[in-house]
């Protein structure tokens, strides 16, 4: 059996058993007489402690944590170690954030981000404007794990299968287990996906530095004597430094749990201690994200030739260094990476068009039955058009993906004001939204970021959330006539 053959056959084997695993939950409820919107959607809302951790940690810990951590060690240096900070102050922020939104959700049969927008402002308007924002942030995402994925096949078949015929296969398998499962399929593949993942960053994170330098220690001497400064601010760029590094942590920490997918994973919760609970034990995972840095660090010191690609850091060195089948374990490892948390965007995304565009516009008769078996068929649709765009127009959504942090980042004034205070007023959310979503795409797609003022280098998300924050407040104050209801929402919380 060559190389190539035993990679594959290994990766495939993941791959089809995790489809039919996620497909399981689908199947049965199917003989019950099928699953309900709220099945499908948020898991009936009864997810304990472990499914809705693995569910919250599957959309967290995905093909970044294989390729974008090792390849950022790999090519930027100092600036990676943000990655280790922003989860950690991410999940004090859900720790007061999600269990907040999870009674609201289960009283008013909340299911979306845009659902939980229009119950505290009372416009529909808005909510409509939120779900068309967030899908346009959530579609390059998705068609980030479609590359990553396309990415790892590539380099596992030692170049022998293209991307294209990878991601065909792979994401219409990811279709079918969410058409049948929804949520109940993503998490169940999550625990699958988040076992085999850790245990693989684990292995190679310790035993490449030790096994080359004797030590994870002895392997950052070395590569500061190599590369003197590498390993500090502002590394191998030229203007990560210290305030960019400050910056955007702010915006990734507070942007963390703006996704629109993760108010769908968190109405799946039984009850707020569950989320309580999850955001206090959740930064153990952040831990692991240090080992993907520690494999790209040795990377840079033992491969022989520069990387093209430095996300390729990871699949590269265990391609070179290890048998065959050690590289299908990693393969199959990294396409679960992608594949989960792909259907939860998918679900997410689906439900964002069929119940709060589609649903709030044409679609005003729908019932929920209807609801359901729409979203469905846009599941399928959605994969054929992520498709399309990766195959075809690779590089259309570039920009918009390079805005998609900052860009759902301007949604935390409106979610977390409208959630805590009493004067937050619809016109306030319209202006700061509004606002912050034209400053990133103006920086961004200027040029422009980080942003260079009086010495400092910020994060354009930092800087459009300043004046989305700013903003918000003073119009909220001045429209006080258009508020809210303050004291339902109060009873709410």
């Amino acid at each position: 059996m060559s190389d190539q053959t035993a990679a594959l056959l290994i990766i495939f084997l993941f791959v089809i058993g995790v489809t039919v695993l996620g497909m399981i939950p689908g199947m049965r409820d199917h003989t019950k007489g099928g699953m309900k919107l709220e099945d499908w959607a948020v898991g009936g809302r009864n997810f304990g402690r472990w499914l809705n951790w693995f569910v919250l940690a599957g959309e967290i810990y995905t093909a970044f944590a294989f390729l974008g951590a090792s390849g950022w060690a790999y090519a930027r240096g100092g600036p990676t170690f943000y990655i280790l900070g922003y989860g950690a102050l991410a999940y004090l922020v859900g720790y007061y954030i999600l269990p907040s939104m999870s009674p609201i959700g289960r009283k008013y049969n909340l299911m979306t981000q845009p659902d939980l927008i229009e119950h505290l402002y009372g416009s529909k308007t808005l909510g409509i404007l939120t779900a068309v924002i967030g899908i346009a942030f959530l579609l390059p995402y998705l068609q980030l794990q479609l590359t990553g994925l396309g990415l790892i096949i590539e380099t596992c078949s030692y170049g022998q299968i293209t991307r294209v015929p990878a991601m065909l296969i792979a994401f219409m398998m990811v279709a079918a287990f969410v058409y049948f499962s929804g949520l109940k399929g993503v998490a169940t593949t999550a625990v699958v996906k988040d076992v085999i993942m850790i245990i693989a960053i684990l292995f190679f994170g310790i035993y490449l530095p030790t096994h080359y330098f004797g030590s994870v220690g002895g392997m950052f001497e070395a590569l500061d004597t190599a590369k003197p400064g590498f390993l500090s601010l502002p590394g191998g760029t030229k203007n990560l430094d210290v305030s960019w590094v400050m910056s955007t942590l702010v915006v990734t920490s507070l942007g963390f749990y703006m996704w629109p997918h993760f108010a769908t994973n968190s109405f799946s919760a039984k009850n707020p201690d569950v989320l309580r609970h999850n955001a206090v034990y959740l930064p153990l995972y952040q831990i692991c994200l240090l080992f993907p840095m520690l494999v790209g660090f040795t990377a840079l010191l033992i491969l022989a030739e520069p990387l093209k690609t430095p996300d390729m850091a990871f699949m590269v060195i265990v391609q070179q260094l290890f048998p065959a089948w050690v590289l299908g374990l990693v393969g199959g490892a990294g396409a679960l990476a992608c594949m989960v948390p792909a259907g939860d965007l998918l679900l997410s995304t689906s439900m964002l068009f069929t119940r709060n565009v589609y649903g709030r516009t044409f679609g005003k008769e729908l019932t929920p039955y209807g609801q359901a078996r729409m979203a469905r068929f846009v599941v399928l649709g959605l994969t054929a058009i992520a498709l399309s765009l990766a195959i075809f127009l690779p590089n259309m959504l570039v920009n918009l993906l390079l805005t998609g942090y900052s860009g759902v980042t301007q949604f935390f004034p409106m979610i977390v004001l409208g959630l805590f205070w009493g004067k937050a007023t619809r016109l306030g959310a319209y202006a700061g939204l509004i606002v912050g979503e034209i400053l990133v795409f103006g920086l961004i797609l200027g040029k422009m970021d980080p942003l260079a003022i009086g010495g400092m280098n910020l994060n354009a998300g930092f800087v459009a959330l300043f004046f989305n924050f700013i903003i918000y407040v003073a119009i909220s104050l001045l429209s006080s006539s258009d508020k809210h209801l303050v004291s339902d929402k109060a009873q709410d919380l």
